[in-house]
């Protein structure tokens, strides 16, 4: 279903393209502490992100993902769109109230209600750019041992949720960007995201985040179908 693969990119924003709160520094360790504060300084002279992604999805129980590759840009404080190249062609943008997912071969768009997709208190705060990470999440460093320990943060919700049992970021250690993550539902699904050649403050412009449904290709409301 498409809203769950959408609340997964609304969620991204949290790490990917908010701003880390600086109240989430208090009270973490000094390995911890010192990463949050690197984040914190890049982020707020981060305007605009573009980046290649590969992303592969695991059900429960599987070591077999399915895998997906494309690019994304990020325009804060909250416009994104993602060009999927692979495994077939498909657009996802937002723009203003809506949330456009166009599959191109099978020449339909869904036109989802941003509204509908964010339906927690998380994804919201977060989307609007007003959540403290620190208030939602708890945050916490990783056991000495692991792959790029040093430039790993761990968050749990505090008040459990469907679609987000655990998060893991990984820190690029020259750019100071997130590179890469780790999501994992509830029920044991889980998505893995790595950010390659990683582009910011390019200006990007707000015609990239407009769509318009090309000639002839069928278009599902799903807020028109909640009403029949």
């Amino acid at each position: 279903m498409h809203n769950v693969r959408l609340f997964y990119f609304l969620l991204l924003i949290v790490m990917v393209f908010t701003p880390v709160s600086k109240s989430l520094a208090e009270g973490l360790s000094d390995r911890a502490e010192n990463l949050v504060l690197l984040l914190q300084k890049k982020y707020e002279t981060t305007t605009d992100i573009t980046s290649n992604f590969e992303q592969e999805t695991f059900a429960a129980g599987s070591s077999e993902g399915l895998k997906a590759e494309g690019k994304v840009y990020f325009n804060r404080p909250n416009q994104m769109r993602w060009e999927y190249n692979q495994p077939e062609p498909q657009l996802i943008v937002t723009s203003g109230q809506e949330v456009y997912v166009y599959e191109k071969e099978a020449n339909q768009v869904m036109v989802l209600p941003r509204n509908q997709l964010l339906s927690t208190e998380i994804s919201k705060a977060f989307f609007f750019g007003k959540g403290d990470i620190k208030h939602y999440f708890i945050v916490e460093h990783p056991v000495e041992g692991q792959p790029e320990a040093k430039w790993m943060l761990k968050l749990t919700p505090r008040n459990p949720i469907p679609q987000v049992c655990t998060i893991w970021i990984v820190v690029d250690s020259d750019i100071h960007l997130v590179k890469e993550m780790w999501l994992e539902d509830q029920l044991g699904g889980r998505t893995h995201l790595v950010f390659k050649n990683i582009k910011a403050n390019k200006g990007l412009s707000d015609d990239l985040f407009q769509f318009v449904p090309p000639p002839g290709v069928e278009i599902y409301r799903t807020d028109d179908q909640d009403r029949e």
